[in-house]
């Protein structure tokens, strides 16, 4: 397991990330991913993958990132035979809307693309009670032959104060690394902390 010890802090929250994983800026707006890419290698130059995967990378991140509120991003580039491949995570803040964590669960774990039904499991975590919505997710082409697969993983807990929910999403192309990343996500997902929360005993 990868020793966590980035910090990265939104809205009165913090969680750690494992030194290899780097923060991805995000503009609002439709971004030039090409631009960003090309900031990314000048400031990883070591980066262990090609500008098109990172380009892939980067413009599936704003893509989810448009649909989510106050989202920061993050990526590592994982170590896989036949070519590196990425995983990233978004993070979010949403209004409950009146919906309980369970009715949350419920909405996310509908199978948009899953391959199989979701799996969702409740944890009692330090940031509080949280689920895990987990699924392999086909992606659009870009021609014919099978559909890219993903393995996703999804978090979501009640800030303090019960008006909003905090959303991590976990997701890498690399399906053959399930087993390995699962642990590694909700060892991240354990680090969360709201602003003045007492750490657990």
């Amino acid at each position: 397991m990868t020793t966590v010890t980035g910090q990265a802090g939104r809205r009165g929250l913090a969680f750690a990330t494992p030194g290899d994983w780097f923060a991805v800026r995000l503009p609002h707006g439709r971004p030039d991913v090409g631009r960003m890419a090309g900031e990314v290698i000048a400031a990883k130059p070591g980066l262990p993958i090609s500008r098109d995967v990172l380009v892939s990378m980067l413009g599936q991140l704003a893509q989810a990132s448009a649909a989510l509120n106050d989202a920061g991003a993050y990526a590592t580039i994982l170590d896989v035979p036949g070519a590196p491949l990425p995983a990233t995570l978004l993070v979010s803040v949403r209004g409950l809307g009146g919906l309980t964590l369970d009715e949350i669960a419920a909405e996310m774990s509908t199978a948009d693309g899953a391959l199989a039904p979701p799996t969702a499991k409740m944890f009692d975590l330090p940031a509080g009670r949280t689920v895990r919505i987990e699924r392999f997710r086909e992606r659009p082409g870009t021609g014919e032959g099978p559909r890219p697969v993903s393995f996703t993983v999804q978090y979501a807990t009640v800030a303090p104060g019960g008006g909003q929910a905090v959303l991590l999403m976990f997701s890498t192309p690399a399906v053959a690394l399930a087993e390995q990343l699962r642990p590694l996500f909700h060892q991240i997902a354990c680090t969360l902390r709201f602003e003045g929360q007492e750490p657990q005993r």
